[in-house]
């Protein structure tokens, strides 16, 4: 292997309502607090302005976006797609979102009939914009790499158990090996990862919640991937325990697209192998 393995980026993803389904990209805008424009930067809340993810409606893994320089569109099974306008205007509102208050503009009543019937529940949509990367502690970019997701998928069968797509993970960068002595798990063990316009700066493990395991087809809890991720991520020391994945931030602002070649930096943690 050599010093600096090579890596491309091989998909890039955005979610621009959290919790609802990623729209994949062949590029994307860094931010200013190294994450990526439009991610995340729309939010369902119930009727007192708590944020909702798919814990509390697992439906929302039924969700498919489409993304133009003009609108959202949602599509749910059974429905008639939503047509939401990027830069909608309307009331402005408070909601709360892992303990924070953040500043928003409501979608209006439409959006909020749309998808209280879709998900069973009274909600709202709420567009919190660029001020959703001003987040305190806000992570703001997932990485994942095929290698990683490869070696799962390997463990599960060995189980009996079918293979999981890369989109229960929600990643945002999905990296590839170049070299192929690189091992699975790479992106745990190094503090960065530059490419041509930015670099991917490590910040902690991703631990793991139930969301991979909530069926992006027919919206189940199931017992798997999560099961197992825990007991690999026992077998490493790159990880923290039920970590698949890493967050890291970019160095902005500027521009990134699939296909840039990479290099890691200098190792965190050996990894083993």
């Amino acid at each position: 292997m050599t010093h600096e393995p090579p890596i491309v980026l091989s998909q890039l993803w955005l979610y621009p309502i959290k919790s609802l389904g990623g729209v994949a990209v062949e590029a994307a805008t860094i931010t200013a607090a190294g994450s990526l424009e439009l991610d995340r930067e729309w939010v369902v809340v119930d009727p007192a302005g708590h944020k909702l993810w798919q814990g509390d409606l697992p439906v929302m893994a039924l969700s498919r976006l489409t993304l133009t320089p003009e609108a959202i569109t949602i599509a749910m099974p059974g429905f008639s797609p939503l047509r939401l306008d990027r830069n909608h205007d309307g009331p402005p509102v408070t909601i709360t979102q892992y303990k924070h208050s953040s500043a928003g503009i409501d979608a209006g009543d439409p959006a909020a009939e749309w998808l209280s019937e879709a998900f069973g529940r009274t909600v709202r949509l709420v567009r919190i914009g660029p001020n959703a990367h001003l987040r305190p502690n806000l992570n703001p970019v997932h990485v994942l790499s095929l290698p990683s997701l490869a070696a799962l998928n390997a463990a599960l069968a060995g189980r009996g158990i079918a293979p999981v797509e890369v989109e229960r993970f929600r990643p945002n960068f999905v990296l590839d090996a170049l070299d192929p002595d690189l091992p699975a798990y790479f992106e745990e063990a190094y503090d960065t990862i530059r490419f041509p316009t930015t670099e991917l700066r490590y910040r902690e493990p991703c631990v793991r919640c139930e969301l991979p395991n909530i069926n992006r087809f027919d919206a189940n809890r199931e017992r798997q991937p999560l099961k197992l991720i825990g007991a690999l991520s026992r077998e490493r020391v790159t990880t923290a325990l039920a970590g698949f994945g890493v967050y890291a931030r970019l160095s902005g602002p500027g521009e990134i697209r699939v296909g840039a070649r990479g290099a890691l930096g200098a190792p965190r943690i050996a990894l083993a192998g």
